[in-house]
C-alpha cells in the first residue's frame, strides 16, 4: 500500500536518530489507521448555485422565475424557496436550471425597514449521495440591470463635496437596496459603512426609485470605463463584443425589471450612427433575456469641452448623438435622462445626483405610473404661425420656465433672461439666433428678420449652457432639432396663418 510505504519510510528516517523509537511507530500506527485506498473513498456530488444567487441577493417579483447552476451530470435537483419546492435533472454537461412560480415582494414601511429574508435551498442528489447549498437572506423586489461606462462605472466612495446631500453615507441605512456588481460575486447590502462601494449613477437612481415605491430594490452593476457600444452587442450585424461575452451573457436570464444606460463617450463620433446600435443593444437584450420588451432607459449624453456662439445652425460635437438618443425612443418602452445642463469641462461630470434622479423620474413616470410626477420634457411637434413656430413638449403641465443650474442645486428661475442656444431656419436654409417666448407649456420661437421660418433648434451644440429651458418641476427641457438630423421637414410640422 502507498501509505505502508510512506510510513516505513518515516520510521526508518526517524530511528536514525536514538530516542525516537517511540515517536516513530506511533507515527507509523497512526499512519495507518487513517489510511484509505482509493476504493473506499467517499463519493461527493459537486454543485452551486450560478452567480448571482448567492447570500443577500434580491430577486425579482412578479414574474416566472429562472434559477440555474451546475453539478454532476444527470443528478437530481430539489430547490426549495418559500413555499415552492421544484424538483429537476441536469442536464449531461451538469447544468440545471429551475423556474419559480411567481412571488410579491414585500413592501416597505420606509426606506430604512430590514425586509424578511428567506433561505434558497438547492439539493443535489446522485447515486444515494446528497449535497446541499444555501443561498441566505434572499429578499423578492424589483432589480435594475446598470450598465455602461465610466460614469455608470464610477464609486460613490467617501468624498462629501461630491454627494447630495453632503450627509448621504451618514443616511445610507437603506437594508433593502443592495447592489451586486459583476466580479465581486456578492450583494452588498447598503449601510453608511457599505456605501461608498456603491456606484454613483446606480445608487442614485436606486435610492429615489425605493422612496417612491417603497419596495426593495437590487441594482446590477456592470460597466467599464472607456468601453465602446459595440463591445456590449449581441447580434447581427454586429458582431458579438467582448463585454456582451464576459459581462452580460453570464447574467442573461437573472429576473430584472429592466435596465439602465449610461454610455455614449466612447462613440461621440459615431454621431447619428449611434442611433441603430442603441436600437441593437436593446432589442438584442431583449431578445437574449425572453423576457418580452422590458423597459430600458438611458442618459443623454451631457455638455462637455465648450460650444462657440458663431455657429446658431449647431450640429457639432454632441448635437448628432444627442439626437440619435431622442430618436431611440422610438422604440416601445424606452426613456431618457436629460443632462445638457450638469456636463462639465472634463469627461466626468461631478453630478450624479441629478443624473440619477432624472433616470428616475422618467422610470417612475413610464414604468410605475407615477402620472403625477413629470420627468424631462421633450419636443413632442410644432407648427408653423405665420413668422414664428410653436413649439410644444412633453411634461410640461406644470408650464415652462428659463433658468440656470449650478453644482447640486436645483435651477433658479430668470424670468427676464433670454433662452439661450435657441435658433431658427429661414426658407432659404440659413440659421439665425433667436427669441423664445414662453406661452403656458408651449414655446414661441421668432427672429425680426426672419419672415419664413421653417426649423426651429434647441441645444444643438456640444455644449450648451446658461439660461435654459425647463418645466416648473425643475426638469430640463431636452436638446432637440424639428428637423431631425437633417433638412427635411417631418411628418408632424403644421403651417398656420399668422394669428392675429
Amino acid at each position: 500500500m502507498k501509505n505502508q510505504s510512506h510510513a516505513a519510510k518515516i520510521l526508518t528516517l526517524t530511528t536514525t536518530a536514538p530516542g525516537r523509537l517511540i515517536a516513530a511507530s506511533m507515527i507509523f500506527l497512526s499512519t495507518l489507521c487513517s489510511a484509505q485506498t482509493p476504493e473506499t473513498e467517499k463519493p461527493t456530488v459537486q454543485m452551486g448555485f450560478s452567480a448571482p444567487f448567492v447570500d443577500n441577493a434580491i430577486i425579482q417579483q412578479q414574474i416566472p422565475l429562472p434559477v440555474w447552476g451546475t453539478t454532476e451530470p444527470e443528478a437530481k435537483v430539489t430547490l426549495v424557496f418559500k413555499n415552492q419546492t421544484k424538483i429537476t435533472t441536469a442536464q449531461k454537461d451538469g447544468s440545471w436550471k429551475i423556474v419559480l412560480d411567481s412571488m410579491p415582494a414585500e413592501r416597505l414601511k420606509s426606506v430604512n425597514d430590514t425586509p424578511t429574508g428567506d433561505t434558497m435551498t438547492v439539493t443535489f442528489e446522485k447515486a444515494g449521495v446528497k449535497s446541499t447549498k444555501e443561498a441566505r437572506n434572499v429578499v423578492l423586489g424589483d432589480v435594475w440591470f446598470c450598465a455602461g461606462q465610466s460614469n455608470m462605472a464610477g464609486g460613490l466612495r467617501a468624498n462629501k463635496s461630491g454627494h447630495y446631500p453632503e450627509d448621504t453615507l451618514e443616511k445610507a441605512n437603506y437594508p433593502a437596496l443592495r447592489q451586486y456588481s459583476t466580479g465581486s460575486e456578492s450583494w452588498l447590502i447598503c449601510s453608511p459603512e457599505t456605501a461608498p462601494n456603491f456606484r454613483r449613477t446606480a445608487f442614485y437612481f436606486a435610492r429615489r426609485l425605493q422612496q417612491d415605491i417603497l419596495m426593495p430594490v437590487g441594482i446590477i452593476v456592470t460597466a467599464v470605463g472607456g468601453s465602446n457600444i459595440d463591445s456590449w452587442l449581441n447580434q447581427e450585424p454586429y458582431p458579438t463584443g467582448g463585454n456582451y461575452t464576459t459581462l452580460v451573457e453570464p447574467l442573461v436570464g437573472y429576473g430584472i425589471r429592466g435596465a439602465i444606460w449610461y454610455q455614449g463617450e466612447s462613440n461621440e463620433k459615431d454621431r447619428r450612427n449611434y442611433q441603430p446600435k442603441l436600437e441593437s443593444l436593446i432589442t438584442g437584450w431583449r431578445k437574449a433575456w425572453n423576457q418580452g420588451d422590458f423597459p430600458v432607459h438611458f442618459v443623454q449624453l451631457p455638455g462637455i469641452s465648450s460650444s462657440s456662439l458663431d455657429n446658431p445652425a449647431g450640429g457639432d460635437g454632441r448635437a448628432e448623438i444627442r439626437q440619435a438618443y431622442t430618436a431611440t425612443l422610438a422604440l416601445k418602452n424606452t426613456g431618457m435622462a436629460v443632462t445638457i445642463d450638469i456636463g462639465s469641462v472634463g469627461e466626468h461630470p461631478p453630478n450624479k445626483y441629478d443624473t440619477g434622479e432624472r433616470l428616475a423620474r422618467s422610470v417612475l413616470q413610464k414604468v410605475y405610473d407615477f402620472k403625477d410626477l413629470s420627468a424631462c420634457p421633450l419636443y413632442t411637434k410644432h407648427a408653423i404661425e405665420g413668422s414664428s413656430i410653436r413649439v410644444s413638449f412633453d411634461n410640461t403641465k406644470s408650464g415652462l420656465m428659463v433658468a440656470k443650474k449650478e453644482g447640486f442645486l436645483p435651477p433658479v428661475p430668470q424670468p427676464n433672461a433670454p433662452i439661450q442656444w435657441l435658433a431658427i431656419q429661414a426658407k432659404d436654409g440659413t440659421w439665425h439666433w433667436a427669441e423664445g417666448k414662453i406661452d403656458g407649456s408651449d414655446l414661441i420661437v421668432s427672429n425680426k428678420d426672419v419672415t419664413e421660418p421653417i426649423a426651429v433648434r434647441y441645444a444643438y451644440t456640444q455644449h450648451p449652457n446658461g439660461n435654459l429651458l425647463y418645466n416648473k418641476d425643475n426638469q430640463p427641457v431636452g436638446p432637440f432639432s424639428t428637423i431631425g438630423y437633417g433638412p427635411e421637414l417631418p411628418e408632424n410640422t403644421e403651417k398656420k396663418p399668422l394669428k392675429k
